[in-house]
C-alpha cells in the first residue's frame, strides 16, 4: 500500500502517528524500515502498528514505498 492509499485510510486528522521503531539497511542506506503505533485521536487506542519500508533503487534511483500490518 502507498503513503497515499494509507493516508486515505488513517487520514492524519483523526489519527496520530507515532514512530516506535526505525533502521536503515544496506550499504549505503537505501532501504528505511519505521514501525509506528496508528492511534485513534477520539480514544487513545492505538488501533494498528504498522511498518512503512521505502527502499530506493540505486540504479536509477527510484523510490518505492510500502506499509504492511
Amino acid at each position: 500500500m502507498t503513503d497515499e492509499q494509507f493516508e486515505e485510510n488513517y487520514p492524519r486528522d483523526r489519527f496520530e502517528y507515532v514512530q516506535t521503531n526505525m533502521r536503515v539497511k544496506g550499504t549505503m542506506g537505501q532501504t528505511e524500515i519505521e514501525s509506528f503505533n496508528i492511534i485513534d485521536r477520539d480514544t487513545g487506542q492505538v488501533v494498528l502498528q504498522p511498518t512503512r519500508t521505502e527502499h530506493t533503487n540505486l540504479n536509477g534511483l527510484n523510490t518505492t514505498v510500502n506499509w504492511n500490518w
